[in-house]
């Protein structure tokens, strides 16, 4: 089928390009029009005209309706760039206002097509940089996009949106075992006192897929040599104190922990273990009240360490107390490991000395910390956490 190009044409690219120049959106309606009135053709080369234009205050405002009539998508738009910096700012710009742009983008992402991959790559560095940003100035951006997205997008799709978002921000900074030991309250205290985007991800985002979001984290944490503690626990503290009635509870049922603890009788390992007690802590910070956490955790202690001998058999009991006597080198903070030397553990039978023999280093690990001693050290870490 052959097209004319009708000579309205030039008048509307001068059009777009005068609009792309300034903020004005009161002729919305007037350009569309304008544009209804393309062929297929003229459209597809209104669509390379604008892609051709230089990136502007009223930019946004154009390619927005380009988007709406279908002319040109945001994702299109996006994948003619060839500068990885020049389509950062375009998208600096979608994720503050345009929020059905940067939808279009993260479903399309999500998409088995040729171009999911690379578009995958570009939404990663972008949500890099925005979450760096928020590091800095948690005011910048509320993340009312994803509010959008939520609503807006289908369910399975939607999850996969959020993995990609929480892949990224426990990537933003790299941290092992030992140094989540050694910081925890102060890593939790930053989530809570300080930064403002776990919060609003919670309330934007995660707040209705609760459990699909814990999956995926917890997931996350369970893989060989797992070196993005801090904001696993901050994310952790975060969903199970945003919904403590469905999150917390969730996290410390049979569903995770207790399954864990299991698991780790028949499969004892170290690194897991480790794993086990920083997420039982992570996930009993639901309270302002420091005193109510610690006390949530000592409930989670005694019921889940203090009396498994009413589930564990005396081998399985035994894995379990060799687990926690390798971990009290790494422990920092008084508070817990004061909690492990307080509460009894019920042994079963010829198991009575190794309860004993775990109390007596609980207590002398309290000492060494009082005196400002610490624990495994950087360098020892790295050749003990790629142990058993």
């Amino acid at each position: 089928m052959h097209y004319q190009i009708g000579p309205s044409l030039k008048l509307i690219c001068q059009t777009l390009q005068k609009n792309t120049e300034r903020v004005n959106q009161c002729q919305r309606f007037e350009i569309a029009e304008l544009l209804k009135t393309l062929n297929a053709t003229e459209k597809l080369l209104v669509a390379k005209y604008f892609c051709k234009l230089p990136w502007n205050i009223g930019s946004l405002f154009v390619l927005g309706i380009l988007h709406d009539l279908r002319i040109l998508t945001a994702t299109e738009f996006i994948l003619c760039y060839n500068s990885n910096e020049d389509v950062q700012l375009v998208l600096n710009d979608f994720y503050e206002s345009e929020f059905e742009l940067i939808t279009n983008l993260f479903i399309n992402s999500t998409m088995d097509s040729g171009n999911s991959i690379r578009l995958s790559d570009i939404l990663e560095v972008s949500l890099e940089n925005l979450f760096k940003d928020l590091l800095e100035k948690p005011e910048l951006n509320s993340l009312g996009y994803a509010k959008y997205m939520r609503s807006s997008v289908p369910g399975e799709i939607l999850i996969k949106i959020i993995q990609k978002h929480v892949d990224v921000i426990i990537r933003l900074e790299q941290s092992g075992v030992s140094a989540a030991f050694e910081n925890f309250s102060s890593w939790i205290n930053e989530g809570v006192d300080e930064l403002k985007f776990p919060k609003d991800l919670y309330d934007n985002l995660l707040s209705n897929n609760i459990e699909d979001s814990l999956n995926y984290l917890l997931k996350l944490a369970s893989v060989e040599n797992f070196r993005n503690w801090k904001f696993y626990l901050i994310l952790l503290q975060t969903l199970c104190s945003g919904n403590n009635e469905k999150a917390g509870p969730y996290v410390r049922s049979k569903k995770h922990l207790k399954a864990h603890l299991k698991q780790l009788a028949t499969l004892p390992y170290k690194r897991s273990m480790m794993n086990l007690l920083l997420t039982a802590r992570a996930s009993n910070a639901v309270t302002m009240d420091i005193s109510k956490n610690l006390d949530l955790y000592a409930d989670w202690y005694k019921n889940n360490i203090g009396e498994m001998k009413f589930f564990f058999k005396a081998e399985e009991f035994h894995n379990i107390m060799n687990l926690l006597d390798q971990c009290i080198a790494y422990e920092a903070e008084l508070d817990y490991l004061e909690i492990h030397a307080a509460i009894s553990i019920s042994p079963p039978v010829l198991c009575g000395k190794i309860v004993q023999s775990y109390k007596s280093k609980c207590k002398q690990r309290l000492q060494q910390i009082k005196k400002g001693i610490k624990g495994v050290g950087i360098d020892e870490s790295i050749v003990i956490e790629d142990s058993n």
